[in-house]
């Protein structure tokens, strides 16, 4: 029989036979082999997937009852070809060891946080009962989703955990909240300077009209991540990608405090 289901966002078709097994037509016809095959019965949870948004065993469910259907595979869990906050979280908090479990970890876990964006660590084991694992005794694996909240819910795209990072989050907060009063007040100094390529502002009074003009044309919506970031005791550097009204661009800067405030601002736009 003909079975058509859309695979990661694609289209997918196949002639297989009507006892087929949803995990064989992943792994044997589409070659998707980081669903794993465990158990066979259902118990293990290694070949969890998501059908049509809800995670299933893909070792109980036929390839027919899938036809019209859309799945997601781990392949397709990551975004853009990097991987998301919950795969990150995996890697950052240590909650892979053999590997063997973790796609179908994921799968269960990314159902868990479609339905629940800020889960309990009762929540996250809940969701962890359909997967056996040997290897990391589940606790990093709950860690891995805190991370994966934390930083979901960060203005910044990142985990906030220095001083440096604060205070690029609360510099983010005003910008998106359209405040640039208290921008300017509580996190420049009096003879602060902003520059850029095109320009140069210097004093509070004229960064707050700086900053007034600059919130009028651009709507700030939100910061899609931040992809570089360093800081040593006086100096903070970062690279993000942020969507506005005029579109998504990346942006870099590099700011210099003294006691706590900006002394001195670079800012460009890639």
């Amino acid at each position: 029989m003909q079975v058509s289901v859309t695979v990661n966002n694609r289209l997918r078709s196949a002639d297989v036979e009507p006892r087929t097994l949803l995990v064989d037509l992943l792994r044997d016809e589409f070659e998707l082999t980081g669903t794993k095959v465990g158990c066979d019965t259902g118990e293990c949870g290694a070949c969890t997937v998501l059908l049509d948004g809800q995670s299933v065993k893909s070792c109980l469910t036929l390839a027919a009852q899938v036809d019209g259907a859309e799945v997601v595979t781990i392949e397709g869990v990551a975004e853009d070809g990097r991987l998301n906050e919950l795969q990150e979280g995996f890697v950052e908090s240590h909650g892979v060891q053999c590997g063997f479990c973790t796609p179908g970890m994921i799968m269960a876990l990314t159902d868990l946080l479609q339905h629940e964006p800020n889960p309990s660590e009762e929540q996250i084991r809940a969701a962890l009962e359909g997967t056996l694992c040997r290897c990391t005794g589940y606790q990093n694996v709950v860690k891995a989703v805190q991370y994966a909240v934390q930083k979901a819910n960060s203005p910044v795209r990142m985990i906030v955990d220095t001083p440096g990072k604060r205070f690029y989050q609360r510099q983010v907060e005003y910008l998106v909240a359209g405040d640039p009063d208290a921008l300017v007040d509580d996190n420049y100094h009096d003879d602060a300077v902003l520059t850029a390529f095109e320009f140069k502002v210097e004093g509070k009074e004229a960064l707050r009209k700086h900053f007034r003009n600059y919130l009028r044309w651009v709507n700030i919506k939100r910061v899609i991540s931040t992809d570089n970031f360093a800081e040593t005791g006086n100096t903070i550097l970062f690279e993000a990608t942020v969507e506005s009204n005029h579109g998504v661009v990346q942006v870099y800067d590099a700011m210099v405090l003294r006691d706590g405030k900006i002394a001195y601002h670079f800012t460009g736009v890639k």
